[in-house]
């Protein structure tokens, strides 16, 4: 373990990946703060995906890991464009958790002037043991003394950023304070993470037939597929939608709900981090390593049951969802419902 300590502390911590992915960091980076209260520390990343952290004390600013230049550090011997050795020599720390089997990477960064870089890969290696992705993270910063935090991190939204939902639930006549909101994602990064579609129409009737329960489906521009059948398909409800909404307001919407149900996505981790009640519907992904972590989480594993077709020939089977993990579903959203206590702010809740 390397202790560091230096008057003035600028560090940088290198994270591509998707949402979800950043999401796993926050108890790295509430950890980086507590540790160097007083440091600049910097990420860089797909910007994007990096949105909800700044303005939360943790991180002073966002870099794009799509600097010009940036793949050239992946190459023995090549030298970096001088804008990109400048910004990068002016760290003291760079952590970086980039896919770097040969080292290139990291002697490439040290060889650009920084005092100290530490590297080891973005996920966990193959168990076993298992570790959970957040504490694998973790275990490069332990390399600079830097302590686990002893409580769960999450995420408060400012006033402005909530109210960045009004006009949408002024539209629909919705008061998230009389309202038993329950957002649903039904699309993730792979097909093989989602469950049926016709699961989430039978859920979304099921829970529009509850008094005071409105569902709210949010998809992006990759789940466009998945929004046009849910809306062939959904009868006996009249769902709202949040189609292709940018990151904070999404975040908006999510931190206003009474439960969120989605797969494992970058989503449900921006839920459980915002400390709303989740059903984490998770498949073929190991929830050991990859789940949101809280007492407000609920995992269901997602149950495959292959049904006809040729033993011979897979491709020729149909598959769906067994009922079993249906019910468990809905039993866990309706006991989020029934927890649920008097509305109050939705920053009153991240509370409790």
């Amino acid at each position: 373990m390397q202790t560091w300590r230096s008057p003035q502390q600028n560090i940088l911590m290198i994270r591509a990946g998707g949402l979800g992915d950043c999401l796993l960091m926050l108890p790295t980076l509430y950890a980086l703060r507590a540790h160097f209260p007083q440091a600049r520390i910097d990420v860089m990343g797909y910007t994007q995906r990096w949105e909800w952290v700044l303005g939360r004390g943790l991180v002073d600013t966002v870099h794009t890991i799509e600097r010009p230049g940036m793949h050239l550090l992946f190459c023995e011997g090549l030298e970096a464009p001088e804008r990109l050795s400048s910004f990068l020599s002016a760290y003291d720390v760079i952590l970086s958790y980039r896919p770097d089997p040969d080292g290139v990477f990291e002697r490439s960064l040290g060889a650009l002037g920084a005092r100290l870089v530490l590297s080891q890969p973005p996920f966990p290696p193959p168990p076993p043991p298992k570790i959970h992705a957040a504490d694998f993270a973790l275990q490069l910063v332990a390399r600079l003394g830097v302590p686990v935090p002893p409580t769960a991190s999450g995420l408060c939204l400012t006033d402005a950023e909530l109210a960045l939902t009004q006009p949408f639930f002024t539209a629909y006549h919705v008061d998230p304070l009389q309202h038993r909101i329950v957002v649903v994602h039904p699309g993730s990064g792979s097909a093989t993470k989602r469950w049926p579609v016709q699961n989430f129409v039978t859920l979304i009737e099921t829970l529009e037939s509850q008094p005071g329960v409105r569902t709210v489906i949010v998809t992006g521009y990759a789940e466009t597929d998945v929004l046009a059948r849910l809306r062939s398909l959904i009868h006996a409800a009249t769902p709202l939608v949040a189609e292709n909404w940018p990151l904070l307001p999404t975040a908006a919407l999510i931190a206003q709900a009474s439960v969120f149900v989605g797969h494992d996505s970058g989503l449900t981790h921006l839920a459980a981090a915002l400390r709303r009640p989740t059903v984490a519907i998770f498949g073929p992904t190991d929830p050991d390593i990859w789940k949101p972590r809280g007492d407000h989480v609920t995992v269901v594993p997602m149950v495959r049951v292959h049904e006809g077709g040729d033993e011979q020939d897979p491709t020729r089977k149909s598959s769906r969802t067994s009922y079993s993990d249906f019910r468990q579903v809905l039993e866990a959203v309706q006991h989020w419902l029934s927890v649920e206590t008097a509305r109050q702010s939705p920053n009153d809740r991240l509370v409790q």
